[in-house]
Order: C-alpha cells, then structure tokens, then sequence
C-alpha cells in the first residue's frame, strides 16, 4: 500500500526527503463536488473549469468526482504488511496514519512525529 510520507519537524537545512525509503512521486489529485450527478453539477457555475480540469469524470458515493490533468508531486513510501510498518515505526519512531488528501494512488499518509535520529 502506497502512503504519502511526511515529518511534524523539518530542518531548514538538511534534505528535504522525510525518511531513507521515500520517493517523489507525481500523484494525481481527486477533485470532488458535492452534487449528486453530472447533470446537477452541469448547472453550477464552476461546471466548466471542474470539466475541463479533469478526466475520469464520474460518481462516486453520492458525489461526483473526476481525476485532474496535473498531478503534484509528494514523498510517498510503499508498505505492504504490519510487519513491514512495525519496522518502519522501529526505525522512525512515533508516527501517525491519517487520511489524507484524496489522490487517486492513495488517500492515507504517514507523519513521522519525531526529530531526525543522529
């Protein structure tokens, strides 16, 4: 499972990359509308931009969704197994699992809530 990985504390000085396993990846956001279909969404005066910004239009649970054309890129690392998190919370220390913004390759991120170990 792909997660978005990221730290609560980040030196101004040293890299940017958040743990030895991530890689920068271009994701590509989720841009939901609270109406229940195209139709609905078709009389709303952000219609057009919402459409023209994005492929993949469809519903989804009661709301519509689509895919947009530009991606941003994010650290993520790819964990597969409680075990392997076991490891990477061992290695890291405290972190936490929250939702995060909906991206088609994955919608949960890891914040690694410590400072760096020397």
């Amino acid at each position: 499972m792909k997660f978005i990985v990221s730290r609560t504390t980040v030196s101004l000085t040293e890299n940017r990359k958040p743990c030895d396993e991530a890689v920068e990846e271009e994701l590509t956001p989720l841009d939901y509308r609270t109406v229940r279909s195209i139709d609905e969404a078709k009389k709303k005066i952000w219609f057009k931009d919402w459409y023209e910004g994005g492929v993949n239009h469809r519903t989804e649970g009661g709301m519509i969704v689509c895919d947009k054309r530009t991606g941003e890129k994010h650290w993520v690392v790819d964990i597969d197994s409680l075990d392997e998190l076991l490891a990477f919370q061992n290695k890291y220390g405290e972190i936490e699992i929250a939702y995060s913004a909906p991206f088609r390759e994955t919608g949960r991120e890891i914040r690694i809530l410590g400072p760096r170990k020397k």
